[in-house]
């Protein structure tokens, strides 16, 4: 195209070139003209690719001439995609449905999985870690009843296909426009060694890259032709590679192949693939055909970029085009863990690969192929050996220098980072399909290549055992190795496991048994382990990853297959060698639990908790438990029982040999027990774990849930997270899990009363599994931490004591259970039971447990146990000879003891003689002149006091030591001392030679000398049942009773002890007859004098001594005290003086002070004070009338306004001001509806002096962390509740008595009230105490915000008044609140102490802002002059009528202009007076809501009645109205109305008494506090309006009571004025007045609502998903942005942002100032994204729990299950039951400080 046509097409319109060029695009003239503009537009040497113009250019050629967004709709009604693949990235939520999966790693998006049918299916929500693809209409993959309807096979018939026309632009554009630009600008920006530049120039792509994401967004037919050209070979070698063109005119194309070929060459292959170069697909030569292939090369070069990789993988659900993108995938495959590792970014760039590769390889059917053609196993296998290699160092296992095995480094930067994951993760994908994984498994080659990959790891992150000083640093590394066990080793593992389940496949397992044993047999051989190696004691490794192979395979093969283990099972000399160090991990485990390993740090603890934690278990503890259960039975089991007693280190403790041998191994004579524990609880565990021996998967399922429940009750989600899993997703099934879960537990539900917290729903075992299931072998093996164990010996005992099965004083013993039904085979491994040694042992632990003053419990319960087995389970080895016994034996020579192997000839042998070993030394010292510090350095001797057998024993030294031999009663008792050169020397420290080495000639003789033992196991066992029994004789044998023989398995030590025994006897009657001699031998002897039963008596001796110490000392210490308190006494008489005033002060209240802990009166000098915490509230104004409730709007619509308490009279007080004065207004009514301050007391009292000092001590402890000391707050010394204030209690004496006598003449009554106005005391007679009362107010007033103090900015003593009288109405409301509205019905509240000190406070500060006495107002509402001045007849104009004004707040204010101290009779007038106010208040309102008629018949009717009947008030309230514009009809309909069609005087007297009720309710909280009296019980049933004016005395006339329950509104109208129809008039006259000006505020200020809906939260939705559909991508209305966080206000429904700066207000973050704006302060938020509740409460913020639980009644925090979600309706009425009440800072324990960033 020539240069000036092409600026011709320029300076048109794009719309009419794009118009113009889809006309030619159907001529190939034409379609020359369209790539030769794209050429010119696209040139990237001369524009940018995010230029703005070229990509509208694009978008508008593209469309055609229509615009873009018309265009892509139009595209869209053809797309007739089957599957849906919408590609998404981390943290996208999706779904995953169990049911209709067919692959584990099916997914949706929210909108197929809403749109499909998924009810009571098996279903989560997630978030996904590396991203995904919607599997929606894939049948590959899910079921096609999961489909939604608009994907699936169906959906491609359904769609018309498109015309040729409208693609027609695409086609000619796509190689231009999608490809070309897009590899030109990766080629530009590849600078070689450069990577920190690829993010910069993928960031340059962004815009260009979302256009081709629009593109592919279209649908599968604009897809297809995206596809067509990506798999094209011709456009790319044309146009990328420039087939045939001349370089000499495409200067810069050519300069761009050249950095093609140069990136090309720079991205090396791992090693190792040069030997496998001529198997199919492993040559690693990069050949690219396509512009996929390119593409795919630099989406590996850099590094992965987001918006490239979901571009290809948006093409997925094309399946030509997924082949050919796997095909390039594994083409790349090998440089793609090169990048893995030498990644910026390397956790981003695995996630990402991942991400593509688990799209590909979950496809079976691609799979298969890829491995058949591309070798793709090997492919994987050799790339991650690449990797390993690269880490590996020399092992230091066994001796160092001896060793040539390499092992991986854990702490390298590969491991750590598990950069390794993505190719396992790849490998494991493939291996779960069955034909991959048995073409795995029947390559030799393959297999070998696998397993010495893994040998890399065998015996990594070797432990070496700290001797002489604590680690400085603790290692972090075993983090990596356990993760790269259960990852590299274990989860291929399981799955290849999983694939070997039936007879046909068994060759294939003994060829894995067989390469598994040539791998171990080359790894001895490569750390120098020979069978009669022993491995050093002080190092520990838990990985042995080839070990668990070999046991898994054996045990698969036995179980599933029906292999004999006999054609399977090692060579002896190889299990002795397997034995070494999977025995060295179980000594050393229990090493670490008894805290000799302390030295290593917590590290080494966390690694022996990780061996067994749920994760790992299966595949580490339970295969090495199986491999030495193998081993056990089939090597000789004496050698096995010796083998272990040795590796346990227990020579010495087992030796009656005064002379101990010495040990190469450091162990503190106080741990030798705790081995003898360890030894005796691995052979109980060996013999009764059967994980691996038979068990199904529904015993194995039962069996670890009983294990988990017993230790603790459990959540749902608890037992899920904590049964053990085969790693890789083959664990326990749901229905089998759910199955087994109905059937052992049981299920407790939330509870929710007051003090219990936040519970969730828990499972309980029953009854039958403490009885049958608990099997304490199996807990303690599960057991993580120690305390679990024990956790489930308590609770057992607790639940058998609970239920009436043990009633004995000590603990029970654990129920051991004896083995169940294993393989046949497996049953050799019962012969270390039936031999020599093992019954040597256990009778050397029976003669020191019955001889050792102190023994454990454990050691015992675990022997007799061990016995009991030995004699309930049959030898399965013939009998050995028997040989001739003397009784003589020698030491811990344990095979030359007794006669044979059987036990119960055994048990009934006699140990006469035990032959020690005796050395006789002489030696001929060389005497030289040494000095002291000489002889120390030759004897590392500790200092030893040698005394009397019972003397004190030196605690041993660190190393060895020779033997000192105390002997007592019980037999020798030994303690080694050594010399300090004896000790071995900490790895890699040389160990120096003993400076002293010539010590003469000695010469040594050894001699046995026989240590008298005479007793058999028989003979043991029944001394040991006495022994425990704390009596002699305490056992009875079966023939001397009529007992049968038990088979309860709940008992003590004797209990078992005595099972046993009745074991032997029913086994052998030779056995019963020997025990029936040994017991009647136990009665001839003599049994006094011997030490052992000595003991308890020089006990009880100690204890009676000490308890007369003690009683001496308490004595000495009271008489002490008595002497004090009579000198106090005197001393408080001479001061006293006055015994009368004593007497009154006795009289006062008194206190106690919390702090100094004195009891007194609250006096001027010693002031008392109420801990109160004072708070902003809302609540009140959060009340809506009655009909309303807010609802969670879950659609994005306008919010429904609603008419809210705060609203209302926010809106009444704004009426008033712009009518009336202002001053008026502000006496008139009361604010605090919103913002109120809102007193609350714990009870608990102090001295104002003493909380001083404690407030003042608190700043110099460092307790500002959760105290805001600024605002003086603190926390009872007593209860701990928090607290900001101390509201002194006002002694009697400081109040002035200024109150008239009570007269019976009303308006002499009212002339006394008026007086006591006028001459009112105003502040108290103590300084201090005004001082502190002033303080109070101070804090009361910077309790709440500025803007909720005042309702306008006008600083007037009248503005400060109304906030102090509204905070008195605060508080009375809010109690009323708490009272449910009703005073008459018994509640359960208490009276509220702070109020009454709290009038004190307001009325003093009342009176000083008062500027006149209200006598005016006085005179105005009772009709009678006061002052000479006064009028009672009217107010001036521009007043509030008294008929709209709050009687309610008028009450309050002349209560705190009184004296606090008036008589009853003074409030009750007061009342009653105020009463006729509210009265004709409501008569009048009544009026306006009679029909026109119904007005004319009242008025008619009154004028024939008295004035002082309902009637006649009623007829002179409307005659006098109507001369106003009150009853126009104009504005009726905007106000609101009675739905009544008749009213009769009956209903307007209901009707008037509801409108009395409020005032009356505040009035008789008011007389409670201020008289400190109860309400009386509503025995007669009375109406809450009758209850109320009785209390009020509103029935009393005079000195007459009328019946309350004949009380009506008109008999409770108490005149004092002469003529109260003046009265009446002249306050509607003023009201006439009014409305005549301002009609129809008048009305609607006359027409108040008096009653509200109590306060409540909004009404959220029964499921969860609705609101988080809804709201999750909702926008903000303020920023307009998706917030991060989002949140919804649960007090009004407002959607805000949280925790974003974007909305901030004030430096506030939007939540903090909406918690100020809607709750003073108070803030609840529901957060969407993690359905957990935040409540702020003014600077703290805390986590108060999720409303929304599951089926399961569990919280889903961060929705990390995802499991369906409903409302919890008591969790909800929790929440808003302490939203009402105010107890959030009481309830909730951990707050956080905000600082304002909410």
């Amino acid at each position: 195209m020539a240069d000036h046509e092409m600026l011709a097409l320029l300076k048109r319109g794009k719309r009419s070139v794009a118009t113009a060029f889809k006309g030619d695009c159907v001529r190939a003239s034409g379609q020359q003209r369209i790539k030769a503009f794209l050429d010119y537009i696209l040139n990237p040497e001369e524009k940018a690719i995010d230029d703005f113009d070229t990509l509208e250019w694009c978008r508008l050629l593209i469309a055609g001439g229509s615009t873009y967004d018309e265009f892509t709709k139009t595209v869209r009604q053809y797309d007739n995609a089957i599957m849906c693949g919408l590609v998404w990235t981390a943290n996208f939520v999706a779904y995953r449905c169990r049911t209709c999966g067919i692959s584990l790693c099916m997914s949706l998006c929210a909108d197929c999985f809403h749109a499909g049918n998924h009810e009571g299916h098996d279903y989560n929500m997630f978030r996904s870690q590396a991203g995904g693809a919607c599997d929606c209409g894939d049948v590959s993959v899910m079921k096609e009843e999961g489909f939604c309807h608009r994907h699936g096979p169906n959906n491609a018939k359904l769609k018309p296909v498109p015309p040729p026309d409208l693609l027609g632009m695409a086609k000619i554009m796509m190689p231009r426009v999608f490809l070309l630009r897009l590899i030109y600008h990766m080629r530009d920006n590849f600078t070689p060694g450069m990577k920190d530049t690829y993010l910069v120039s993928m960031t340059d792509a962004e815009h260009y890259l979302s256009f081709l994401h629009s593109l592919s967004d279209m649908g599968a037919s604009m897809r297809k032709v995206m596809v067509a050209l990506l798999l094209d070979p011709q456009p790319y070698r044309q146009l990328a590679c420039m087939e045939g063109v001349d370089d000499s005119s495409t200067k810069y194309h050519s300069e761009s192949l050249r950095k093609y070929l140069l990136a090309v060459g720079e991205m090396k292959y791992p090693k190792g693939f040069e030997k496998y170069e001529d198997m199919k697909g492993l040559s690693q030569s990069l050949i690219h055909d396509t512009f996929l292939d390119e593409l795919v090369f630099w989406t590996v070069k850099f590094e992965f970029p987001q918006k490239v990789v979901t571009l290809l993988l948006s093409f997925l659900p094309d399946e030509e085009y997924k082949e050919a993108f796997t095909k390039s995938f594994i083409k790349h495959y090998s440089r793609i863990s090169l990048v893995l590792v030498s990644a910026l970014d390397r956790s981003t760039v695995a996630n990402r690969v991942v991400h593509v590769s688990v799209q590909l390889f979950s496809n079976e059917t691609l799979a298969c192929k890829m491995v058949d053609e591309f070798n793709l196993l090997y492919i994987l296998i050799l790339s991650l050996n690449n990797m390993i290699e690269n880490i590996v160092a020399t092992s230091a296992l066994q001796d160092s220098t001896e060793n040539y095995h390499l092992v991986v480094e854990c702490g390298h930067e590969t491991m750590k980072g598990h950069c390794y994951w993505p190719i396992i993760s790849d490998f494991i994908n493939l291996l779960s399909h069955k034909y991959v994984a048995h073409k795995f498994m029947a390559d030799n080659k393959l297999v070998n290549l696998w397993l010495n990959l893994l040998s890399y790891f065998q015996g990594m992150n070797l432990n070496q055992r700290e001797l002489s000083q604590h680690v400085e640093y603790e290692p972090d590394t075993y983090y990596a190795a356990f993760s790269a066990e259960l990852e590299i080793a274990a989860s291929p593992m399981w799955y290849l496991i999983s694939h070997l389940k039936t007879k046909e496949t068994a060759e294939i397992t003994k060829s894995m048994i067989k390469s598994c044993l040539c791998v171990l047999r080359e790894w001895f051989n490569n750390i120098n382990c020979k069978e009669s190696t022993k491995p050093n004691p002080y190092q520990l490794t838990f990985h042995l990853p080839l070990h668990r192979y070999l046991a898994t395979f054996l045990a698969q093969g036995v179980q599933q297959q029906e292999i004999c283990l006999e054609d399977i099972v090692p060579p002896e000399n190889m299990l002795k060698m397997l034995l070494l160090h999977l025995l060295q991990t179980q000594v050393s485990i229990m090493e670490i639990h008894r805290d000799m390993w302390v030295r290593n740090g917590l590290q080494i603890k966390g690694q022996a908790m990780t061996y067994i934690q749920c994760h790992f278990c299966y595949s580490m503890v339970d295969a090495d438990i199986y491999l030495m259960q193998v081993c056990a039975g089939h090597l000789d089991p004496d050698f096995f029982v010796q083998s272990v007693l040795d590796r346990y280190h227990l020579q010495n403790w087992l030796s009656f040999s005064p002379n101990s041998q010495e040990m190469s191994f450091k162990m503190e004579p106080e741990h030798a027990l705790y081995m003898l524990e360890g030894a005796l609880a691995y052979f109980a565990t060996l013999l009764g774990i059967k994980t691996y021996l038979g068990m199904s998967e529904k015993e194995l399922t039962r069996l670890e849930m009983a294990t988990l429940l017993c230790v603790n009750d459990r959540q749902h989600s608890q037992l899920m997270d904590n049964m053990p899993e085969k790693s890789g997703g083959t664990g326990h099934g749901k229905e089998l899990f759910q199955i087994t879960l109905e059937e052992i537990s049981e299920y407790k539900s939330p509870n929710f009363e007051a003090g219990n917290g936040l519970q969730q729903g828990m499972y309980i075992p029953k009854d039958f599994v403490w009885d049958n299931e608990f099997d304490p072998v199996h807990v303690s093996l599960r057991a993580v931490h120690r305390k679990d164990f024990q956790s489930a010996i308590d609770r057992y005992t607790e639940r058998m004591r609970q239920r009436g099965k043990y009633t004995g004083k000590s603990s029970p013993w654990p129920p051991f259970h004896h083995p169940g039904n294993i393989i046949e085979s497996y049953k050799s491994m019962y012969r270390i039971l039936h031999c020599k040694t093992m019954h040597a042992f256990l009778f050397t632990v029976l003669y020191k447990a019955v001889n050792e003053s102190t023994f454990p419990d454990s050691v015992m319960y675990y022997c007799i146990h061990l016995l009991e087995m030995a004699v309930s389970i049959h030898n399965p080895m013939s009998t050995r000879k028997s040989t001739t016994f003397s009784g003589k034996v020698p030491d811990v020579q344990y095979m030359e003891w007794f006669s044979g192997s059987h036990i119960l000839q055994n048990v009934r042998e006699t140990i006469q003689d035990i032959l020690v070993p005796v050395l006789e030394k002489e030696e001929n010292v060389i005497h030289s002149e040494i000095d002291t510090e000489s002889l120390e350095e030759m004897f590392q001797l500790s200092p030893s006091v040698l005394s009397s057998s019972n003397g004190p024993i030196p605690a041993a030294h660190s190393g060895h030591m020779p033997m000192i031999t105390m002997v007592n009663s019980a037999g020798p008792v030994v303690f080694p001392i050594v010399p300090i050169h004896s000790i071995p020397s900490q790895t890699g420290i040389k160990q120096e030679k003993p400076r002293y080495e010539s010590r003469g000639v000695s010469t040594e003789r050894t001699q046995t000398s026989p240590v008298s033992v005479n007793e058999s196991i028989i003979s043991l066992l029944i001394k040991l049942h006495s022994k425990l029994s704390g009596k002699q004789d305490s056992y009875v044998p079966l023939s001397f009773s009529m007992r049968q023989l038990s088979t309860s398995r709940i008992g003590d030590g004797p209990h078992f002890i005595g099972k046993l025994l009745d074991r032997l006897s029913q086994k052998s009657t030779i056995c019963a007859k020997q025990i029936e001699e040994v017991i009647h031998s136990l009665k001839v002897q003599d049994t006094t004098s011997t030490e052992e039963e000595n003991l308890p008596f020089d006990e009880s001796a100690k204890r009676r001594r000490a308890r007369e110490k003690q009683q001496k000392l308490l004595a000495k210490f009271a008489n002490k005290q008595k002497a004090f308190m009579e000198q106090t006494m005197e001393t408080e008489e001479m001061e006293s003086g006055d015994c009368e005033s004593e007497k009154e002060k006795m009289e006062e209240e008194e206190y106690d002070c919390v702090i100094c802990g004195q009891t007194t009166p609250s006096t001027s000098e010693k002031t008392m004070g109420l801990v109160i915490l004072l708070q902003a509230s809302s609540v009140l104004g959060h009340r809506l009338q009655y009909g309303q409730s807010r609802s969670l709007v879950l659609e994005e619509k306008r919010q429904t306004q609603y008419m809210s308490c705060a609203r209302y009279n926010r809106n009444q007080l704004t009426t008033l001001m712009d009518h009336c004065e202002e001053s008026s207004c502000q006496m008139s009514v009361n604010i605090g509806w919103e913002g109120g301050v809102l007193v609350q007391t714990c009870g608990h009292y102090l001295h104002l002096d003493c909380h001083n000092s404690y407030v003042t001590s608190l700043r110099t402890q460092n307790f500002a962390q959760h105290l805001a000391l600024n605002k003086g707050e603190y926390r009872c010394p007593l209860c701990r509740q928090l607290a900001n204030s101390v509201l002194p209690m006002v002694p009697g004496d400081s109040l002035y008595s200024l109150v008239q006598q009570v007269s019976y003449d009303p308006q002499q009554m009212v002339l006394d009230i008026a007086e006591m106005m006028i001459k009112r005391s105003i502040t108290p007679k103590s300084q201090p105490l005004t001082k502190s009362m002033g303080s109070v107010m101070e804090d009361l007033t910077n309790a709440t915000y500025g803007s909720f103090k005042t309702f306008t900015n006008s600083q007037t003593p009248e503005s400060v008044l109304l906030f102090v009288c509204s905070v008195a109405r605060t508080n009375l409301e809010t109690e009323l609140l708490q009272r449910r509205g009703s005073i008459s019905r018994q509640s359960s509240v208490t009276t509220k102490q702070s109020f009454l000190p709290l009038i004190y406070v307001l009325s003093m500060h009342s009176k000083i802002l008062t500027v006149e006495p209200y006598t005016d107002l006085w005179s105005h509402i009772t009709g009678i002059s006061c002052t000479e001045q006064s009028t009672s007849v009217s107010l001036y104009q521009k007043a509030v009528p008294l008929l709209l004004k709050d009687v309610t707040s008028l009450l309050i204010q002349l209560v705190l202009t009184l004296p606090t101290n008036m008589e009853r009779e003074h409030f009750a007038f007061l009342v009653k007076m105020l009463y006729n106010v509210v009265f004709v208040q409501a008569l009048t309102v009544m009026s306006c809501k009679f029909t026109k008629d119904e007005r004319e018949a009242w008025r008619k009717k009154g004028r024939s009645l008295a004035f002082e009947s309902m009637e006649g008030v009623m007829s002179s309230v409307i005659t006098k109205m109507e001369l106003s514009r009150l009853y126009e009809e104009a504005e009726v309909d905007n106000l609101p109305a009675i739905c009544q069609t008749v009213w009769s005087p009956q209903s307007v007297d209901v009707a008037v008494q509801e409108f009395c009720i409020h005032y009356l309710q505040i009035a008789a909280l008011l007389k409670s506090h201020l008289f400190q009296e109860d309400f009386p019980e509503n025995r007669e049933d009375l109406t809450e309006f009758q209850y109320l004016c009785s209390y009020l005395e509103l029935n009393r006339v005079v000195r007459q009571t009328l019946p309350p329950a004949q009380l009506t509104s008109i008999l409770c109208v108490h005149w004092v004025a002469e003529e109260p129809l003046g009265l009446t008039r002249a306050w509607c006259g003023d009201l006439v007045n009014f409305v005549n000006i301002h009609p129809i505020e008048g009305k609607s200020l006359l027409l108040v609502n008096q009653v509200w809906m109590p306060p409540s939260l909004i009404v959220l939705p029964d499921y969860y998903y609705r609101i988080f559909q809804s709201y999750r991508n909702r926008q903000c209305t303020i920023c307009s942005a998706i917030p991060k966080d989002p949140a919804v206000c649960l007090m009004c429904g407002q959607y805000l942002c949280f925790r974003d700066f974007c909305c901030q207000q004030q430096n506030l973050y939007e939540c903090v100032h909406h918690s100020i704006e809607c709750g003073a302060g108070t803030g609840i938020f529901l957060l969407v994204n993690s359905s957990i509740v935040v409540v702020i409460r003014g600077p703290r913020a805390t986590l108060w729990g999720s409303v929304y639980l599951d089926e399961h009644g569990e919280e889903d925090r961060d929705l990390k299950r995802g499991k369906p979600l409903y409302l919890s309706k008591e969790r909800y009425q929790l929440l808003e039951q302490q939203w009402t009440s105010h107890t959030f800072d009481q309830v909730c324990k951990r707050w956080i400080w905000h600082q304002d960033r909410l």
